[in-house]
């Protein structure tokens, strides 16, 4: 296991807080400066996204989602998801959502598995 990072961000609320970023967190860099109070310090994984081609929309996306964990708010990780999709399709497309959408059944599974193997890490 890779030893956690030291990271200190400035608080509204509490001045410099000084905390463990966690391997899987993918920094801060975009809590510095943005005037934040101690329990919206954030730690999340990388993005997990799900979309499909359809013959309607070059490109549609599905879902984004990661795992995510406010350590001052939240006991363990939880899973962040956004689901984006609606319009009107050509009955043609419609096989092609289904596939996207166990594509994306599949990743939130993956992701949600990985926050439960991560409260192992925090407990």
């Amino acid at each position: 296991m890779t030893e956690p990072r030291i990271v200190t961000l400035d608080t509204i609320d509490h001045g410099p807080v000084t905390f463990d970023c966690p391997a899987w967190c993918i920094g801060h860099g975009w809590q510095m400066g943005a005037g934040i109070g101690r329990n919206d310090i954030t730690h999340n994984s990388v993005r997990v996204k799900a979309g499909v081609e359809t013959e309607s929309h070059d490109w549609l996306p599905l879902l984004n989602a990661r795992v995510s964990w406010a350590p001052f708010v939240e006991l363990v990780p939880v899973v962040t998801v956004e689901l984006d999709v609606q319009g009107d399709f050509p009955a043609e497309d419609i096989g092609r959502l289904i596939t996207g959408l166990d594509t994306v059944q599949r990743r939130l599974a993956k992701v949600a598995g990985e926050a439960i193997r991560l409260r192992g890490e925090i407990t």
